[in-house]
């Protein structure tokens, strides 16, 4: 299994036993890799990103604002109780981002090193928001559906 994979499969257990539903998208959906809801009825979308060795960066570019989106990074260990889970809100990913480019100009990678993110280990409470319910067209859709009017 690829780290891809065993990191998105972590996340989706770790989101169910936090009582989240999670759906997995297909994995080429445009720009997330889950779709969750809280037990609330909030939902947001999450993309991963899964490293198995804490000498390599995060790698990932800024996308463009969107409602509700999160970035859950795992390092997925070689024993489950090595797992760690590091929850960022789009603005701290896109923050982490422009402050490597902002110290490494010649360097044209886009993401970070692996220790930026160590503050945001286990903040799983920043899941929970008071976003109303049924938002999966706004959260999923970048272009807004045309309304067809009945004659």
């Amino acid at each position: 299994m690829t780290t891809y994979w065993a990191a998105r499969f972590l996340v989706a257990a770790e989101l169910e036993r936090r009582r989240y539903s999670v759906s997995l998208p297909d994995e080429h959906a445009p720009g997330f890799d889950l779709a969750v809801t809280s037990a609330k009825g909030e939902q947001f979308l999450v993309d991963v990103k899964g490293l198995r060795t804490s000498k390599t960066p995060w790698l990932g570019a800024i996308k463009p604002p969107r409602e509700s989106f999160f970035y859950i990074l795992v390092f997925v260990g070689l024993d489950h109780n090595d797992d760690r889970f590091f929850i960022l809100s789009q603005s701290e990913w896109n923050a982490l981002v422009e402050e490597y480019q902002r110290n490494h100009p010649n360097d044209p990678t886009s993401g970070f090193l692996w220790d930026a993110p160590l503050k945001y280990e286990g903040q799983w409470e920043k899941l929970t928001s008071s976003k109303p319910k049924n938002q999966w067209e706004k959260l999923t859709s970048s272009k807004p559906k045309k309304i067809r009017k009945r004659p």
